[in-house]
């Protein structure tokens, strides 16, 4: 433990410089018992919002060089000549072309300060801020943009990218505001732990525990096939680090592979094994500022857009649910979300999800592989079924992606059943087995989920159940 030197008051400078690498020079007004029991009070609910006040009061102090005393005494005595400095500094910084919405952060700080210690003041500038307009050029990346800025990361960044991209977490769930917290992997309860990790069901659950959730209210999402992959390759190289992974082992952890001297210091600072949220965007950050094409921006925000956009595209052709898109990324959806899937999910419900956050993951993928040739094949089974007499009124609202082949096949045989035996001469068979029962004269109809294929017997055979083929040659 530090000693105090004699006649340091508690709380001086030289007490608080552990705060410096968060609060900066600012970290020195918390030597004012005022400014230190209003930012403590503060920090009670959240110390981000408390440091962040606590700047924008320090940075105004400056400009308008004042301590926090003065400013109070102004406000009390002189309310006057405080409103024309603040008018003032308002109409420096709105010559300098910053927006109404910058300069109005600033007097945040102070509002604050003010209504703690129940100082009445009303003197502050009036502006009309235009909501988004510092996002004026920002728009989502498409899927080929996005995967050219994967590949500008790290194996680590391109993890964190994906888990906003395609879970559509917020940075902070991945490490914490100061390196407190973050996903860890008993948040994963699909992967399996061992010398080479592995999942047991992909898309895999994801569940967000309240600590870290923005809301303060526990959720379930999903990680994509893409982000599956990344993952096991990066707790690999973890391995290979000499990490040993457990339970408790952060999902995204502070890295392990440099100089002793180095892996030290950094985690002396991370003593937990997270990293903070500066820490997890700043490569993604650099990475989207040197990929967006001219007079568009990214900030790092826009991979959680990104998902949600992706996912009510997936919505607009029935593969997900509009509250079960506001569930996977962690929103209210209201009344309605509270009682279908805002309460805690049981084996059916999850089991429903996740089949529905398989349907939409083609159209968050940036490997390239898209939906076509999912919509191909649902298309081709719509055809057949509309050949076979089925009435299209009948297709309508009829999932076929999200049909297993065994349903199709049953699907199929039903309509086989229904039609007569003059039509049943088509049958679905196993893909393997397609070149032996071409070259006996069978006629090749339509693939069926990947696995099976759908063809039409030669007038001399029966129009009986095709018998399995014989994996040896016959004998002569």
């Amino acid at each position: 433990m530090e000693k105090r030197v004699p006649g340091e008051p508690k709380g001086s400078p030289r007490q608080l410089r552990n705060l410096g690498p968060i609060l900066g020079r600012h970290g020195t007004l918390l030597s004012d018992p005022k400014v230190r029991s209003w930012w403590e009070a503060r920090s009670l609910r959240s110390r981000l919002s408390a440091d962040t006040y606590l700047r924008q009061f320090g940075f105004l102090l400056e400009r308008l060089d004042l301590t926090p005393e003065k400013v109070v005494g102004m406000a009390k005595k002189n309310p006057d000549r405080l409103r024309d400095l603040l008018i003032r500094d308002a109409a420096q910084l709105k010559h300098e072309g910053k927006l109404d919405s910058y300069i109005g952060k600033f007097t945040e700080g102070l509002k604050s300060y003010f209504r703690f210690h129940r100082v009445s003041f009303d003197g502050f500038p009036s502006l009309s801020p235009i909501k988004g307009a510092s996002l004026a050029n920002e728009r989502i990346p498409t899927p080929e943009e996005l995967n050219r800025v994967l590949e500008r990361l790290s194996l680590r960044a391109r993890v964190c990218a994906l888990f906003m991209a395609h879970a559509g977490v917020r940075p902070a769930v991945m490490g914490g505001y100061r390196a407190e917290s973050g996903l860890t992997l008993s948040d994963l309860p699909d992967l399996a732990l061992g010398k080479a990790p592995g999942f047991s069901e992909v898309p895999f659950v994801v569940r967000i525990p309240a600590s870290i959730s923005k809301t303060r209210v526990s959720y379930v999402t999903f990680g994509s096939s893409q982000l599956a992959s990344a993952l096991l390759a990066y707790f690999g190289e973890r391995i290979e680090g000499g990490e040993k992974l457990g339970p408790g082992s952060p999902v995204i952890a502070v890295r392990s592979t440099r100089g002793v001297a180095s892996r030290r210091r950094e985690e002396a600072r991370f003593e937990r094994g997270f990293l903070t949220t500066k820490a997890v965007v700043g490569e993604i950050h650099d990475a989207l500022k040197s990929s967006a094409p001219e007079g568009v921006r990214w900030r790092v925000y826009v991979l959680r857009a990104y998902c949600s956009t992706r996912l009510l595209m997936a919505e607009g052709t029935g593969k997900i649910t509009r509250d079960l898109r506001e569930a996977i990324l962690g929103h209210d959806g209201g009344v309605s979300a509270r009682y279908n899937v805002g309460k805690r999910w049981g084996p059916e419900l999850l089991r429903e999800a996740r089949a529905a956050y398989k349907r939409a993951e083609p159209f968050l993928s940036t490997s390239g592989k898209t939906d076509d040739s999912q919509e191909a094949v649902t298309r081709a089974i719509r055809l057949l079924l509309v050949a076979r007499g089925v009435p299209e009124s009948k297709l309508e609202g009829l999932d076929l992606a999200g049909k297993s082949d065994e349903e199709i096949v049953g699907l199929l045989k039903t309509v086989g059943a229904a039609l007569g035996p003059e039509r049943r001469g088509e049958k679905a068979v196993p893909v393997d087995d397609v070149p032996k029962l071409l070259d006996q004269g069978w006629e090749f109809v339509a693939p069926l989920n990947g696995s099976m294929a759908v063809l039409r017997a030669p007038p001399h055979v029966p129009s009986d159940p095709v018998p399995r083929l014989p994996t040896q040659p016959c004998e002569p």
